[in-house]
């Protein structure tokens, strides 16, 4: 007992000379610095086991170089997916005709009165491909002219319908008249000596 009270009595004054001398920090700091090591030692395992991991890729990567294997393909981008699926539902040239064709025919099959419709070629660079713009002047009921667009747009995935214009003579008349402008996407013709603007066909 004469031995136990014999240390704590020096360990008390040892408290009390560094109380003394350096103020009532330093057991503060000596209690955050057990904590940044209790801190240390628990993070440790886990920094090794990312390093060694790393390191495991490191080596794999080593390997396909020496060994010559082709890197793995980066992941295709969003617009890259968008630009393939355009591409995709773009027509061809032989599908070109026909559809304008289709177009004027559903027109009519909706009692649509067609006038004279205008034609455009174009080309959009970017995008690699060509378009033909049909202005096609409608007459009719707004509720004919709106199932018109409809199949249009279900029938045929390579045509949009870039302005819509309507005009009613009188308040309370049913028909009324509109103003389409489509446009038909498809791949660039093949014969590269055609003319830019030039369509063989006519509205009725």
């Amino acid at each position: 007992m004469n031995r136990v009270a014999l240390i704590a009595d020096r360990l008390r004054l040892r408290t009390e000379i560094g109380l003394h001398r350096h103020g009532p920090w330093w057991p503060l700091l000596a209690l955050a610095f057990c904590l940044l090591l209790g801190l240390s030692l628990i993070l440790m395992p886990a920094l090794r086991n990312e390093l060694a991991a790393n390191e495991a890729v490191l080596g794999e990567l080593r390997v396909r170089v020496a060994s010559g294997a082709q890197p793995v393909a980066a992941v295709e981008s969003a617009s890259a997916r968008h630009y393939q699926a355009f591409r995709r539902t773009l027509a061809e040239e032989g599908q070109v005709l026909p559809s304008i064709q289709a177009v004027l025919d559903s027109a009519a099959r909706h009692g649509l009165s067609s006038k004279h419709a205008e034609y455009l070629r174009g080309r959009d660079l970017r995008a690699q491909a060509e378009t033909v713009q049909m202005i096609v002047p409608v007459k009719g009921r707004y509720a004919d002219v709106r199932r018109w667009i409809e199949e249009l747009l279900a029938t045929q995935v390579f045509l949009a319908v870039n302005e819509l214009g309507f005009k009613r003579d009188a308040i309370g008349v049913n028909e009324i008249e509109a103003r389409v402008r489509l446009t038909i996407w498809h791949h660039p013709s093949q014969p590269a000596g055609r003319a830019a603007g030039e369509v063989d066909a006519e509205g009725g």
